[in-house]
């Protein structure tokens, strides 16, 4: 899950409108204490913000719904050795919006699971900043029609997005999947959300979602900084963000409260792997 890799930095919350990482450097130790501190304090005012009055009514969650979820890419994974009752978040199509084009390439890697697995079809978008997407109604059309027909074709009752929309693209990624819960009113619709949508942006709040998946990883240059607040939350401060995601190779520690934990493995998974990373995040 590489593309999960471009987490903005801390200090870019302090232009909630930014794109990418330009900002004030925080490199030095003195700064990253004074980054802690402001972020200390934009969690404290999230705390005194009005609540969102358009903000949508949400689906239970399916019957059986896993707390845990292991999270597998585009190539093949033996998945047989998960517990009972463990999901799996699984991507079924990659889609990349480049200049007005889109490319679609569904996930042909071989997935071997117990046959009572929970599955829980993702679909990747990617719209790199250097790649100049138009957004256009073209684009808009053929990701709503992708996703709607992942959820579709899968059978499943829920479906999940991954798409770190910039600033500028969002009110394109709220109109796709306001135009997905329009098309699939009863499938419980997942996304995942920077670490930054979970604390202090919390511009997700009023999306027609049923979960935002806060991931934990992957958070840049002040990653170690990010953990640190992260490690010390009873819960997410965007309350929107009701499930959590972690990585094998990054240090784990205690976690929000959340409706479920998403494990993600860069490399195929093993059970010493997956109890690991579980050990080190419960």
């Amino acid at each position: 899950m590489g593309h999960f890799a471009r987490q903005p930095s801390l200090s870019s919350l302090r232009h909630a409108g930014s794109e990418g990482h330009a900002g004030t450097s925080w490199s030095s130790p003195g700064a990253a204490v004074a980054l802690l501190t402001i972020l200390g304090a934009l969690l404290s005012a999230t705390t005194s913000l009005p609540t969102h009055s358009n903000r949508p009514s949400h689906l239970a969650t399916p019957s059986g719904w896993p707390t845990q979820f292991a999270w597998t890419w585009d190539r093949a994974d033996d998945l047989r050795f998960l517990p009972p009752g463990t999901g799996i978040a699984a991507v079924r199509l990659s889609v990349e919006l480049d200049g007005s084009h889109v490319r679609l390439r569904a996930n042909h890697g071989a997935l071997m699971r117990r046959a009572d697995a929970f599955m829980l079809p993702v679909v990747h978008v990617d719209a790199l900043a250097s790649w100049h997407p138009t957004l256009d109604a073209a684009q808009e059309d053929t990701l709503v029609a992708a996703i709607v027909d992942v959820a579709l074709h899968t059978g499943a009752r829920a479906v999940q997005v991954d798409f770190e929309a910039l600033p500028s693209q969002r009110e394109f990624y709220r109109r796709v999947l306001g135009r997905v819960r329009l098309r699939l009113p009863l499938t419980y619709l997942s996304i995942t959300g920077l670490a930054s949508w979970c604390l202090a942006d919390r511009w997700t709040a009023d999306l027609p979602v049923d979960e935002v998946v806060g991931m934990a990883f992957r958070m840049g240059p002040e990653g170690a900084a990010y953990r640190r607040a992260i490690h010390g939350l009873a819960d997410w401060p965007a309350g929107d963000c009701t499930s959590t995601g972690v990585a094998t190779d990054e240090p784990g520690g205690p976690l929000p409260r959340r409706r479920a934990l998403y494990l993600f493995s860069p490399r195929p998974w093993t059970p010493v792997l997956w109890q690991t990373t579980l050990d080190s995040n419960t």
